[in-house]
């Protein structure tokens, strides 16, 4: 089964038509499909991707004083995604921010275009970019919303170490220079270690795309939560 979505994503990778609401840019202003479709370095690099991410720096407002960053999916809206249901099922008291090649969309807005049209696939040859700007856009975004704490569900494993590295450097950065009281990155390497052996041997396909909702790398975050609620 996990096999045959993966080929039923792939062969229609990239063709997605024109969707959304117009919350941040009228229809006007939207652009051909195939032009927030492709490398990272197109996505990154696109004015209209560009464009609706200051519409949310102008337009967003925290809800609460903590923030929960994790990475997008293939899954559109956000929270059609397995790790997206679980997260907001289970975590309470945080806004929910997605990192994502498109920038740092609050959840609130992973119906609007241009969310739920661009696809950008994975090219190694851009992943120190994709890192740069992955920075750039928490610190900037962080800067200008006023959170006390920040969570970034950014995890230790080998094909993702620049995005955890870019959850660091941004918390440091945003920490030292009082943007926030306190920020945490994780999971830790023990954690994700420990769940991953929980998971060792299972034949499920989202206990190995997600090992971020098994219970262990949950309780995780969830104390960090309330640590900072304290």
């Amino acid at each position: 089964m996990a096999v045959r979505r993966r080929r039923k994503f792939m062969k229609g990778h990239g063709s997605k038509g024109n969707s959304g609401d117009e919350r941040l840019l009228s229809r006007d202003e939207w652009g051909e499909a195939q032009d927030i479709q492709g490398s990272s370095e197109l996505i990154l690099n696109s004015p209209i991707i560009n464009k609706a991410q200051e519409r949310i720096l102008d337009q967003f407002t925290p809800k609460h004083p903590i923030a929960f960053v994790s990475p997008c999916t293939s899954t559109r809206p956000y929270t059609k995604s397995w790790k997206w249901k679980i997260f907001k099922k289970e975590l309470t008291g945080v806004d929910f921010i997605v990192s994502s090649n498109a920038g740092i969309i609050p959840l609130e807005y992973e119906d609007s275009y241009p969310y739920l049209t661009y696809d950008a696939r994975h090219d190694p040859m851009f992943e120190d970019l994709y890192l740069i700007y992955t920075m750039r856009s928490l610190i900037r975004f962080f800067t200008l919303k006023h959170y006390e704490y920040v969570v970034f569900n950014f995890r230790p494993s080998p094909h993702v170490m620049r995005r955890r590295k870019s959850g660091v450097v941004a918390g440091r950065y945003l920490k030292e220079h009082h943007h926030i009281q306190d920020y945490a990155v994780c999971p830790s390497k023990p954690v994700l270690k420990n769940a991953l052996k929980a998971i060792s041997g299972r034949k499920g396909f989202y206990d190995r795309m997600y090992p971020d909702v098994h219970p262990l790398v949950l309780d995780d975050m969830k104390d960090i939560i309330e640590k900072f609620k304290q």
